[in-house]
């Protein structure tokens, strides 16, 4: 079986207050990738009706879906160089 792009070790989601979004990290063969899911994104995955959630109920979220992130991010990625921001993943992700 061909080895993912991106893997992810788990547990290592952490708040970004002025991305107010959850970072993470994936490992490539060619060194890390930052990653951050929205808050608004966190929202969605817990109740589509939800206007917002704070810091603490977005990492909750986060590490109830982290597996479906972790998915969602794997799909998402592109090939990124040099000193990119991180790859963002926002509620209009969760749609495809």
């Amino acid at each position: 079986m061909a080895r993912a792009s991106v893997r992810f070790e788990g547990g290592d989601g952490h708040w970004v207050a002025e991305r107010d979004s959850v970072g993470f990290v994936g490992n490539t063969d060619l060194g890390d990738v930052e990653f951050l899911v929205t808050a608004d994104a966190l929202a969605e995955l817990r109740d589509p009706d939800l206007d917002g959630i704070d810091a603490e109920t977005a990492m909750e979220a986060f590490d109830e879906y982290e597996e479906e992130i972790h998915r969602i991010a794997l799909r998402e990625f592109v090939k990124r160089l040099g000193d990119e921001p991180p790859i963002l993943l926002t509620s209009a992700d969760l749609d495809s």
